[in-house]
């Protein structure tokens, strides 16, 4: 194999024809259609071997809408779903090892660690899926598909949302809960790739920047210049690497837009790799080599009156290809 192409699709609730979710919000059947095959055309034009998945709520619609594409239903990964609230879900045309896995709980330790958090921050907003990938023979490689809690403001029941002393606390309980989920990845993260030479991608919505504090916490911090050499690999050992960072030391991209919300244009959507895939790495299984986004149906509504079709996504899909060595 000399080249694999890994995606994420935000798919924007993707809801069976007449289930209500939401409050009052439901597809109707021409609505659903339109929707599904929006989804199958970006999905052919993404032409990748493995893509995580976010805002499901029921396995069948996403079944339906790949169909005609590379993925079969049996090689599409939804764990859990109720149609209540969405999940995510992964789909691979190579086979798995073992099951794939859905993860709820925040891992144990970390909530006491970090003091002062009630229970509803011990689970993770949507779980994350964990699947170990068969590439070739000699090489598996474990994807975490996830989508980390919105910047949405968290407002409490009986709360004056128009307040805007409420609203900047209830997005301050938005990140703080965002931040446990980015810790609670991280510790997933560090059980995979420490000491090892196992590739690790984490694909997703993360709700925030390359830069910001969340994406940080989950790429782990890199080594100080003058620390010693046996320091650095131990941190390059357990670091992830931003697709769109390894990119732009590559070439003058450096602004990636996968969302517009009140006329900003940011990065939410995003697909780190571990150091396996880092080109400066001398003993690395293969190279990040391109970064495709698919962003043509962003529309800014502080620019122009059209309004987005439901039936579209709000966020870019977002594509990596690997040249594996």
């Amino acid at each position: 194999m000399a080249s694999l192409k890994i995606g994420s699709f935000n798919l924007y609730n993707l809801v069976l024809p007449g289930h209500t979710y939401y409050g009052t919000r439901v597809y109707s059947e021409n609505t659903y259609r339109k929707k599904i095959e929006w989804i199958r055309t970006q999905t052919q034009k993404m032409d990748a071997q493995i893509i995580g998945f976010q805002e499901i709520f029921h396995r069948e619609a996403l079944v339906a809408a790949l169909d005609d594409t590379a993925f079969a239903g049996e090689n599409v990964h939804v764990l859990n779903e109720t149609g209540d609230s969405p999940v995510v879900g992964l789909a691979t045309t190579h086979p798995l090892v073992g099951e794939a896995e859905s993860i709820t709980d925040i891992p144990d330790g970390i909530l006491s660690a970090i003091g002062g958090l009630t229970d509803e921050f011990s689970r993770f907003s949507r779980p994350i899926l964990r699947a170990t990938i068969e590439l070739t023979e000699d090489l598996n490689l474990t994807v975490f598909v996830c989508h980390l809690k919105s910047k949405r403001a968290m407002i409490l029941e009986g709360e004056d949302e128009t307040d805007f002393r409420i609203r900047a606390i209830g997005e301050t309980r938005s990140l703080l809960r965002r931040g446990v989920e980015a810790t609670g990845l991280r510790a997933l993260i560090l059980r995979e790739i420490s000491e090892n030479r196992n590739p690790v991608i984490v694909i997703g919505d993360l709700n925030d920047s390359t830069r910001s504090v969340t994406s940080n916490v989950i790429a782990g911090p890199m080594p100080w210049k003058f620390d010693p050499f046996e320091e650095k690999k131990r941190h390059w050992d357990r670091a992830l690497y931003s697709s769109f960072d390894i990119i732009s030391q590559k070439s003058f991209k450096t602004d990636w837009a996968t969302y517009i919300y009140n006329g900003h244009y940011e990065a939410l959507d995003h697909i780190y790799v571990s150091e396996e895939f880092y080109f400066r790495n001398r003993d690395r299984v293969g190279n990040v080599d391109f970064v495709q986004v698919f962003n043509d149906h962003l529309k800014d509504d502080t620019l122009c009156r059209d309004r987005l079709p439901v039936w579209q996504s709000d966020h870019a899909q977002v594509v990596v290809t690997l040249n594996l060595t």
